[in-house]
């Protein structure tokens, strides 16, 4: 048993230190180092007893399990392109001008897409939605594109996090075994607090940021009346997907709708539809000299290098699951005898599970099969179990490179995630804020029975 845990923890390291140093250091894309991870990690359970075609399956399980978001990568990749051929992405931009301006641009887009998420409950319809938006007037404004995404990204899991309509919530509440009221009432406590110096971040930050084109927008309105034909079907697609979001459909049927409503709509407005087709494929190309960055790209092609990253880390997963690597490790967290630490370590290996696993719901629910016994044996409330968890891994998904939460809302903003990683300033403070939060709590005197309540 002993050797089994120093062969997992060996394992854990050398994925931990290839895939952070060439992704953060070398600036590599993410799937190089997950398929060097995934090579040693073979090459190590296969030295350890596992046959090839056992380690094979494994992988094949686990990417099973990838498929879905795959198709939904590949789904966001036809429908930005589609928005910006047929209009739809110019015709929002025209009319949220009117609304938000470059003097408090960067806290307004992050208000604005705490509300959106906290309705809809999904990042990505959050950032297929609004963020999109943002980000094609952020274009307009001449601000950084990094900054801005940071802002949207903020927003956009403040709600895939906390909101009442949030897949994520119903997931702690299950694993927890405890009602959805008291999970949320619990996640408010960490969420004010870090919404708060999170707006009051980007308030501060926007008083040092030079625009660099301030009239580029001036002339933005009428090129985009002038090359586009602005229309009721347009705003179909978005609509749609808003809809379809508050009435929690799988995001895969909702970008599938979306598409093909926009593929619909490009006919309409007078596209070829071999054209379109082409577009959903290998992207836009814009025609407006002045803004051809704004209006070009997307298509199925862009995303390529993203299914690489989800190939190769469902494939790790499925090993990692498979051998039992990831239980060896968890054991040892069941010795724990101190509520603080029982804390600190459900943060941390919902944190690793997030790095490790590439999967966000997995960061929820690997670590809650073991820590909720051990929170229950220290006498203390499993909310406090799934508050650890959703301020820890389950929000810095949003911002690690390779994990499958954070390419899909990329994907959509066309940002990469390890550029507004720096300004996705609400993912970072949540588990610095939380281990604050938890040790004021615990320094008071508890009995018993106020012990439930820390």
């Amino acid at each position: 048993m002993e050797n089994k845990f120093r062969i997992s923890l060996i394992t854990f390291l050398l994925i931990l230190a290839i895939t952070m140093t060439m992704v953060l250091v070398f600036h590599q894309p993410p799937y190089i180092p997950l398929f060097i991870s995934y090579i040693i990690t073979f090459a190590i359970v296969l030295i350890n007893g596992f046959s090839p075609q056992e380690l094979i399956n494994m992988s094949i399980k686990g990417i099973k399990k990838g498929i879905n978001v795959m198709i939904m990568l590949l789904l966001i990749g036809a429908l930005v392109a589609l928005w910006k051929q047929n209009g739809t992405l110019p015709a929002l931009i025209y009319y949220a001008s009117h609304f938000l301006k470059p003097q408090a641009f960067l806290v307004v887009s992050f208000i604005t897409t705490s509300i959106i998420s906290m309705i809809l409950g999904t990042a990505v319809g959050t950032a297929s939605t609004i963020g999109i938006v943002i980000m094609g007037l952020a274009h307009g404004f001449g601000y950084s594109l990094p900054i801005v995404a940071g802002a949207v990204i903020s927003g956009s899991f403040i709600g895939d996090r906390t909101s009442p309509l949030a897949g994520n919530v119903i997931l702690l509440s299950d694993m927890g075994e405890i009602e959805q009221y008291n999970v949320l009432k619990s996640l408010f406590k960490t969420a004010i607090p870090t919404f708060v110096l999170t707006g009051l971040l980007y308030y501060l930050l926007s008083l040092h940021i030079n625009i660099s084109s301030p009239h580029t927008f001036d002339n933005l309105a009428a090129i985009i009346l002038k090359n586009y034909k602005i229309n009721f079907f347009l705003f179909l697609a978005p609509i749609m997907i808003i809809t379809l979001a508050f009435f929690r459909i799988s995001t895969k049927i909702n970008l599938s709708i979306a598409v093909l409503l926009s593929y619909f709509v490009s006919l309409l407005n007078g596209y070829n539809p071999i054209d379109s087709l082409k577009v959903i494929m290998l992207g836009n190309i814009s025609n407006i000299p002045e803004f051809k960055s704004i209006f070009s790209g997307g298509g199925m092609i862009s995303i390529f290098p993203m299914i690489g990253v989800v190939t190769f880390a469902t494939a790790l997963s499925g090993i990692l699951e498979g051998t039992g690597i990831i239980k060896a490790v968890f054991r040892k967290a069941q010795k724990i005898k101190n509520p603080k630490i029982a804390y600190l370590v459900t943060m941390f290996l919902s944190t690793l599970m997030a790095v490790i696993t590439c999967n966000q719901a997995l960061s929820v629910i690997l670590p809650s099969r073991i820590m909720l016994d051990v929170f229950r044996n220290l006498n203390v409330k499993s909310d406090m179990m799934v508050r650890a968890i959703a301020d820890s891994g389950m929000i810095l998904a949003g911002i690690i490179p390779w994990n499958l939460a954070a390419m899909l809302p990329s994907a959509v903003l066309g940002v990469k995630v390890i550029d507004y990683l720096p300004y996705a300033y609400l993912n970072l403070l949540f588990p610095i804020l939380s281990i604050l939060i938890v040790f004021i709590e615990s320094n008071k005197q508890y009995s018993n029975a106020t012990i439930e309540e820390f």
